[in-house]
């Protein structure tokens, strides 16, 4: 009887393999390749924008608070992630990397688990600034719009058209926009300095 498998079967223990030896070999992504997230809870700033973009529902923020101000853990499930990158994208602070790290078989679900806590400071009320005399000119100017130090967002009205857009895309719900009185309004102790308001401005009337 003929056993036609037999020659191609011994020929093939004799030939290279057409295949990487992986893992005996270690072997690097492709280009450009999304694999486990890596974050960093130093950069974030609790601003809830990954959580907000992700199709997924993959990412999830507790908050707890404690003495020093707002402690907020921040989970990635790689098993509900579809590593579309999205998260990252919107990241204002770059805390948020998609790696070449595509080992991510696992027997546990902790082991698909990223997290990361931080604690956001409480915020610090200061007293305004004294009124300055007004300065003695034949017409009035527009002031002058300076930054501030905690880098949030302060409006310059003489470029503001009020088109809401800045509060639309506010993850924190901060900003009060009333288009028709054209009336600019933060509420400070909501902001988060992410810097979205000033990144989305068409006019750029918002610095940071």
């Amino acid at each position: 009887m003929e056993l036609p498998f037999i020659k191609e079967a011994v020929s093939q223990l004799f030939s290279k393999t057409s295949c990487e030896m992986y893992p005996a070999v270690p072997s690097e992504a492709a280009p450009r390749y999304r694999g486990r997230i890596k974050y960093d809870a130093d950069k974030c700033i609790g601003c809830g924008m990954c959580q907000r973009v992700c199709s997924g529902g993959a990412i999830t923020m507790d908050k707890e608070e404690v003495e020093d101000g707002t402690k907020i853990t921040l989970t990635f499930n790689l098993g509900s992630c579809t590593f579309c990158n999205t998260c990252a994208d919107f990241c204002s602070t770059k805390s948020i990397e998609l790696t070449g790290d595509y080992h991510m078989i696992a027997t546990k679900e902790e082991d698909l688990i990223v997290t990361g806590t931080h604690v956001k400071p409480k915020p610090v009320k200061k007293a305004p600034p004294a009124a300055a005399p007004a300065a003695k000119t034949e017409a009035p100017t527009a002031p002058a719009v300076a930054a501030r130090d905690d880098g949030k967002p302060v409006q310059d009205p003489s470029k503001c058209v009020y088109c809401t857009i800045c509060a639309k895309k506010c993850p924190q719900g901060a900003l009060e926009v009333d288009r028709a009185n054209k009336v600019w309004k933060c509420n400070y102790d909501d902001c988060v300095a992410c810097g979205n308001c000033a990144n989305v401005c068409p006019k750029k009337a918002i610095v940071c």
